[in-house]
């Protein structure tokens, strides 16, 4: 039998701290999140948008439901009617709004507004009978303008490049029967006053038959933004040139076909060097991509979610890293659906998180800091659960 030597009382209560901190540790990576449901009854929150809409310099949330855009007011979380779109002359039905971005460009603190609406996806050629492309205006400032669009508007979102902002929108097909035309997007640059200038608009891309989404990389004033657009036949990388016309080139030949896509990092040398997507459209795969010298690594990080419809990214562990957050929207096998944390725990090594376990049909997925603790919290409507949800992240 060994005896308990002087030293040995020593290591114990030293292993014990150690394990003790690991433990810690440990836990400190673990994702903690408290969901709150500011409204458990949208009717499908199709699409959600952060920003700040009073001018009191706290985040708002922005949703475009169903038949109306809603905001919800930091941090009562009180629902307003921002804007509703009026009865079309040239359409005998009203259908769904689909799309939401915001960005504040005119610098006075509060966001610009703009709009997709009328969505019929089933319709590809009527510009009348599918899509509708709107900027509203900022609080206290609604001045709508529709503008010329594209059958099928899906997605939209502002850029800044060298010659001003401009809203990027994306239609989930091109013109006529589906699968054989490119989707026609296009940015609408807003010129030097969005509420007096008149718009035009130019084409960015359309070499891709279906497009879901797209994300975009912020520049600087000389380069300006750049976009990540992924479609049916794969990636492109967009960006705009100084006369205000654009340029896009296959992102290193990929051909995956997709539905979302984030960005994770970026230089100015390489251009994309790491990002993720949900393949294919409204598909089951969660997909990590890095690039190594010349090639892309892709990764598959989870393969179980069923009609995947939402992406974002961010250091929401506090680690220095960016970890993946995915919601899907129709049952899983298990009977679920839900939204899951990745995480890179090593090389070629990724552990998998549950956010939210059967309460959340997640349509759309946005993150931000709305409490200004510090930590990204994560922001998701839910079309067949009908709800819209913070989830506030506890890490300390």
């Amino acid at each position: 039998m060994r005896l308990t030597t002087p030293i040995d009382l020593i290591r114990l209560p030293v292993l014990a701290l150690l394990l003790c901190a690991l433990a810690q540790s440990a836990r400190g990576n673990e994702p903690e999140f408290e969901a709150q449901t500011i409204d458990a009854e949208i009717e499908i929150g199709y699409g959600v948008a952060i920003g700040d809409v009073d001018g009191d310099g706290a985040s708002d949330i922005l949703v475009a439901d169903k038949r109306a855009f809603y905001w919800y007011q930091n941090p009562t979380w009180e629902k307003r009617l921002f804007w509703k779109a009026p009865p079309q002359p040239d359409t005998d039905k009203v259908r769904d709004n689909v799309c939401i971005a915001v960005r504040d460009i005119d610098g006075d603190g509060k966001v610009e507004v703009a709009v997709g609406t009328n969505w019929n996806p089933g319709e590809t050629v009527s510009e009348a009978d599918s899509g509708g492309v709107w900027f509203v205006g900022s609080l206290d400032r609604i001045a709508p303008v529709k503008l010329p669009h594209e059958p099928t508007t899906h997605r939209m979102g502002w850029a800044h490049g060298p010659a001003g902002y401009s809203i990027v929108v994306v239609p989930l097909h091109g013109r006529g029967p589906v699968g054989e035309n490119g989707s026609n997007i296009h940015a609408y640059h807003a010129g030097p006053d969005p509420y007096r200038s008149e718009w035009r608009r130019s084409l960015i891309e359309n070499r891709l038959t279906r497009t879901h989404n797209f994300d975009r990389l912020p520049g600087d004033r000389e380069s300006g933004d750049a976009l990540l657009i992924g479609g049916t036949e794969g990636f492109r990388v967009g960006a705009q040139n100084p006369d205000g016309s654009w340029s896009t080139r296959s992102l290193g030949g990929l051909d995956w076909s997709a539905g979302e896509m984030r960005v994770i990092q970026a230089n100015r040398a390489m251009g994309i060097t790491e990002f993720t997507a949900i393949e294919p459209m409204h598909g089951n795969n969660v997909v990590h991509y890095s690039l190594n010298e010349d090639s892309w690594q892709r990764t598959v990080l989870d393969d179980r979610l069923h009609q995947g419809h939402a992406l974002v990214v961010g250091d929401f562990l506090g680690t220095g890293a960016t970890q993946i957050v995915a919601g899907w929207r129709n049952p899983d096998k298990s009977g679920k659906v839900g939204i899951r944390l990745y995480q890179k725990s090593g090389e070629n090594r990724w552990s998998t998180h549950t956010i939210d376990d059967n309460s959340m049909a997640c349509e759309d997925i946005k993150s931000a800091d709305l409490d200004g603790d510090g930590a990204l919290d994560l922001i998701a409507s839910g079309r067949r659960t009908k709800n819209l949800v913070i989830y506030w992240n506890k890490r300390r």
